[in-house]
Order: structure tokens, then sequence, then C-alpha cells
């Protein structure tokens, strides 16, 4: 992971984003039971789908600059911290299930990458 800061953000959103980083790198891979794995395109998807349908041409008009799209949300810094705070109860709260991905021979030996149902499994027998 690779992690920029420009020069004019201010302390609160560096403090957020480095916080954030942290909570990622210690605790994240529980979230992972919300994922789905595709083996055969390698992509992970969120178990729901996404949270908004992707931006689209049809989004976007020169007679209108801001596209309607949920992709611009702008919150104070106030907020951040309840982002935070909302992340560790998530994180907080006991694995989902996941089910197992069936994957070949010869991609069980190059696979290096716990998969959703081998975290929810061993989150669960922690407890």
């Amino acid at each position: 992971m690779r992690v920029n800061f420009n020069y004019f953000i201010s302390e609160p959103v560096f403090e957020f984003i480095l916080d954030a980083v942290d909570l990622a790198a210690a605790e994240g891979w529980k979230l992972l039971p919300e994922y789905r794995f595709d083996a055969r395109t390698g992509l992970w998807s969120h178990r729901v789908g996404p949270p908004e349908p992707p931006l689209s041409l049809r989004d976007i008009s020169y007679s209108d600059p801001m596209p309607r799209s949920a992709h611009r949300h702008r919150e104070p810094e106030a907020a951040l911290a309840g982002y935070l705070e909302e992340a560790r109860r998530l994180l907080a709260a006991p694995p989902g299930t996941a089910e197992p991905v069936e994957l070949s021979a010869d991609f069980e030996h190059l696979r290096w990458f716990w998969l959703p149902h081998e975290i929810a499994g061993s989150v669960a027998a922690r407890h």
C-alpha cells in the first residue's frame, strides 16, 4: 500500500489518514468475510455489490458540470472521528459467514493469500 499526502491537507485530515491506515493494516483482515473472490478474474467484490452504480457517461452533462452521482461526497472534518469509531465498531463485531471458493490445484499451489471462508473460520474458532 502506498499513501501520499498533499502539502495542503489539514492536520485533522492527516491524522485521520494515519489512523485509518493503521486500523486497516492491523484489523482490516477481519472484513475479508464481507468480500467474494472470483478466481477466474482475480477480482474481489463486496458480497452485497457496489454501494452505488459506477459512474457512467450518461451521468455527465456539459450543461451541468457536476455529475449526478454519489461519488463525490463532502463532509466536514468533524465527521472524521465518527468514521473511525464506526470502523472500530464494525471490526469488533463477530465475522460473517463466507462460502468456500473452489480453486484448481494449480491455483492453490500458487495462492499466498487467505480466502474469506478461511478468515471467518479462524476468527470463529477463537471466539
